[in-house]
């Protein structure tokens, strides 16, 4: 089984993608750091370097690398993975879907600072970056939705979601 965690950058994908995978007893993946192990670049030097169209490209090469895997993973996506080149759908078909919704107001508190490290955030103010978050989680709210589970990540416990996808998975639901 393949658990894929979606949402905004900075939802808690990688932090809740490890708590999960150590509930389930499956192996984690962090999709932006299979990436930069296998281009030996990190994420902010193919943006600058070839762009988010390239980018994108071999996001969606990675995902399907990272899903033919054999054995059961928690696979941490990028923030944008699931709103290009239908891979929502593909997640959907190939595993379980995970989708970390969080407040606006959270997502620029824990975004204020970590800009440098993200390349579509690059000097955004506080203020830009509030309408920023405000109109890409409009444009990607039909993916993000599309996911067959959601849950607030403002107040996420990962042994209660761990506990909800166990039950999922064994058919209690």
């Amino acid at each position: 089984m393949k658990v894929y965690l979606i949402g905004f950058m900075a939802s808690g994908k990688t932090t809740v993608g490890k708590e999960l995978s150590s509930a389930l007893g499956y192996r984690f993946i962090d999709l932006d750091e299979y990436i930069e192990t296998k281009h030996r670049k990190t994420i902010k030097q193919i943006f600058e370097i070839n762009g988010e169209n390239y980018f994108r490209i071999i996001e969606q090469e990675a995902l399907k690398e990272v899903a033919s895997f054999d054995g059961d993973f928690v696979i941490s996506s990028g923030g944008g993975t699931s709103c290009f080149y239908n891979s929502i759908d593909f997640m959907n078909r190939t595993g379980m879907t995970v989708y970390l919704r969080m407040e606006v107001s959270s997502l620029v508190s824990r975004l204020i600072h970590a800009k440098i490290n993200r390349p579509l955030l690059w000097g955004k103010t506080k203020e830009e970056l509030n309408d920023y978050i405000i109109r890409v989680l409009d444009e990607r709210k039909k993916f993000y939705e599309k996911a067959q589970i959601v849950v607030d990540a403002d107040h996420l416990n990962p042994q209660d979601l761990s506990k909800t996808i166990k039950e999922i998975i064994q058919g209690g639901i």
